[in-house]
């Protein structure tokens, strides 16, 4: 099992490109997340376990960024990373949550098509 994948939540995680975390006015990597937790990626080590953090999610949408307040408990802060039990940051969140990873996902197939595509049709 990779680091990515290990956490004490439910299945059903995702790695959203456009979605950052920033603790402390430094913005980081989510690693994987849910709907309840998220799992960030060179977080500070001085974060300990059932600390309460608050922190914002940072959307970067057509070339501009949002931040949304939330806190949540720290799980653990190892070497896979910090888990912090969150509350959701809007009332809408699973909705939010629902549209970023379909528009991650066409983002990621729209890359995939345009870098298999030829400019020259093969000859046979």
């Amino acid at each position: 099992m990779s680091t990515a994948t290990l956490t004490t939540a439910p299945a059903g995680r995702v790695k959203l490109r456009n979605l950052s975390v920033m603790i402390d006015g430094r913005q980081y990597e989510i690693a994987n997340m849910n709907i309840v937790d998220v799992l960030i990626a060179g977080a500070p080590e001085w974060i300990v376990q059932r600390q309460k953090v608050e922190f914002s999610f940072v959307l970067n949408l057509e070339d501009k960024q949002r931040a949304l307040p939330t806190y949540g408990v720290v799980l653990r802060n190892d070497s896979n990373g910090l888990e912090l039990r969150y509350n959701a940051p809007i009332l809408r969140w699973r909705d939010l949550l629902a549209r970023l990873i379909t528009e991650d996902a066409r983002a990621v197939a729209a890359a995939s098509a345009s870098a298999n595509a030829s400019p020259k049709a093969k000859k046979s």
